[in-house]
């Protein structure tokens, strides 16, 4: 099953700092599951703009790999993979 790391105030947000969740399919199937799972969160609506597209400032990252390299929504989210999930910072 996926691990899923939330970082920053993503961890506030969601109440939990990581979240095993059994999942098979693209990330964007996975953020429904997590919304669903996080009932109440606003999980979803923090990461994800009205069109449902990522955030500018929120990153997602599989195994490393940020999904806007790799497929964005529809990159694929395997029983083994590490995602991490955070908001960028700015500022000067």
């Amino acid at each position: 099953m996926p691990e899923i790391k939330f970082l920053s105030n993503l961890a506030d947000i969601t109440g939990e700092k990581s979240l095993i969740i059994e999942y098979d399919g693209e990330v964007s199937g996975l953020i429904d599951s997590v919304d669903t799972k996080l009932k109440g969160k606003d999980f979803k609506t923090t990461i994800t703009d009205d069109a449902g597209k990522v955030k500018d400032f929120v990153k997602i990252l599989i195994n490393g790999n940020d999904i806007r390299g790799t497929g964005g929504l529809s990159s694929p989210v395997k029983d083994d993979d590490e995602i991490v999930i955070f908001q960028t910072l700015a500022g000067g």
